[in-house]
């Protein structure tokens, strides 16, 4: 809307409370957030030249992208990346979502390292998943290669040997009514694997969850090295 002219109403809207409707020479010219509202002064009996219009209706975009990404987060944490996208989606313009994103950033709702660290422990310890899959979850979601390596690098040896084996514990009560019990420990092995766990915390996870099962000659051509 291109023209210049004069507000003579303001109201409230029913159903959203932070928002305005503003009318100009007696005529619906736009809906705001109430901060924008603030910010601009838009108030009864101001002039509303063209530029003017315009640069409210930028700011505008911007607070309702911030509204719409922190209504988002409010699900879960988010990557930045995953924000990104988000905002892609809903067709904002590339400069409003870096506003966005960049507001997000310094307000703490968008920590790329913090949300590493959180999702690294929830996958470990209540998730049962390994280094490995841990790394790769991150990475889908757009983490960069150094905060990934930085959060995996963080998780304890012993803590994934642990998270490791009471996942084949649970495993093997399944896996150990089998006959071939040594295509069981071949299974247990691929599953372990399969969660993102290092050879090592699956080699120490085998053996604590089978120890009173015997070792045979056959095992040794299979196991890991």
């Amino acid at each position: 809307m291109e023209r210049q002219g004069v507000i003579t109403s303001v109201e409230k809207q029913k159903k959203q409370q932070h928002r305005y409707n503003v009318f100009i020479d007696d005529e619906f010219a736009f809906a705001v957030h109430e901060d924008v509202l603030m910010r601009h002064r838009l108030f009864k009996g101001q002039s509303v030249p063209p530029d003017r219009l315009e640069e409210v209706l930028r700011d505008e975009e911007r607070q309702d992208a911030y509204v719409k990404a922190v209504r988002w987060l409010g699900n879960r944490p988010r990557t930045e990346k995953e924000i990104r996208t988000y905002l892609t989606r809903k067709e904002y313009e590339p400069s409003t979502i870096d506003d966005c994103v960049r507001r997000l950033t310094e307000q703490r709702y968008v920590d790329d390292e913090r949300f590493s660290r959180s999702l690294a422990e929830e996958r470990l310890q209540r998730q049962g998943k390994g280094k490995q899959w841990i790394k790769q979850e991150l990475l889908q979601k757009g983490v960069a290669k150094a905060t990934v390596q930085e959060a995996v690098g963080d998780i304890d040896p012993e803590e994934e040997k642990a998270s490791a084996t009471s996942v084949a514990r649970k495993r093997w009560k399944t896996l150990s009514g089998q006959e071939d019990r040594v295509a069981a420990k071949r299974k247990l092995y691929a599953y372990l694997a399969r969660r993102g766990f290092s050879a090592a915390a699956v080699r120490e996870a085998v053996r604590e969850a089978t120890a009173n099962e015997p070792t045979g000659a056959e095992e040794e051509d299979w196991a890991w090295e």
